[in-house]
């Protein structure tokens, strides 16, 4: 399954592609920018972008038409406008518009409420922690677009065996924990090439333990207890993260 693209089309000057690399790089697949309207369409046509961005001096015939035909094959293909509002003729191709300086809890909660969404999604969550599980289920559970069905369990080994029953949409892992932990059941799960998305929940942990995990792939990464790691905020990466790994 080939990865889903990002495209940027915005000048050198702009101030979206530093934003738009960071918020992207814990999604598998290629972050991409194109800086000259003259190479749009092309970079267009070879790269097949999931998701595009572009500012108002690349909202050029030729480029309106490509995603126009995209948008009709794709229904999952998402464009949005930078800046204050698209062209009036445009203005249907569009998922959303962002204007001004990019101010990443207004971005991450507009954003993933326009993304498709499987009818149900399941989560599995990794912790020793019965308090972590029931937290989880509580607030994921109940809702709809999607639907989530959460599971709890333990150690690794649990979790290995789990996935075997039923692949889940996201993992929410702990790395510290009794039996096999979180650095080696993230290990072996890469080594099945499973392709999982995967964020990792975890109280603290030392640069060398994040470092050791990143040897075997790029979860997402987010401590408990401090920003961007309330659950409203984990909703929004366990939403963008299905979407990607679709």
């Amino acid at each position: 399954m080939a990865s889903k693209r990002v495209l940027l089309l915005e000048s050198k000057e702009g101030p979206w592609e530093v934003f738009l690399r960071d918020y992207f790089s814990d999604v598998p697949g290629a972050f991409e920018v194109v800086h000259e309207p003259s190479q749009a369409a092309a970079s267009f046509d070879k790269t097949l972008p999931a998701v595009l961005f572009l500012s108002t001096s690349f909202c050029v015939k030729t480029l309106l038409s490509k995603i126009k035909v995209r948008k009709h094959i794709d229904p999952s293909f998402r464009v949005y406008y930078l800046g204050d509002r698209p062209p009036e003729e445009a203005a249907p191709l569009f998922d959303g518009a962002f204007s001004g300086e990019p101010v990443l809890a207004v971005f991450g909660k507009r954003f993933v409420e326009t993304l498709p969404m499987p009818e149900t999604a399941r989560l599995l969550v990794v912790d020793d922690e019965k308090e972590i599980g029931a937290m989880v289920s509580d607030y994921f559970e109940g809702r709809k677009d999607p639907r989530f069905e959460v599971l709890h369990v333990s150690d690794g080994q649990e979790a290995l065996a789990a996935i075997d029953r039923q692949r889940p949409e996201v993992i929410i892992l702990d790395i510290k924990m009794p039996g096999m932990d979180g650095r080696e059941f993230y290990a072996r799960l890469q080594k099945r090439q499973r392709g999982i998305p995967t964020i990792v929940f975890f109280d603290s942990i030392s640069s060398e333990d994040l470092a050791e995990i990143r040897k075997c792939g790029n979860p997402a990464v987010v401590e408990k207890g401090y920003q961007g790691s309330s659950l409203a905020a984990l909703l929004q990466l366990v939403k963008k993260l299905i979407y990607f790994g679709a």
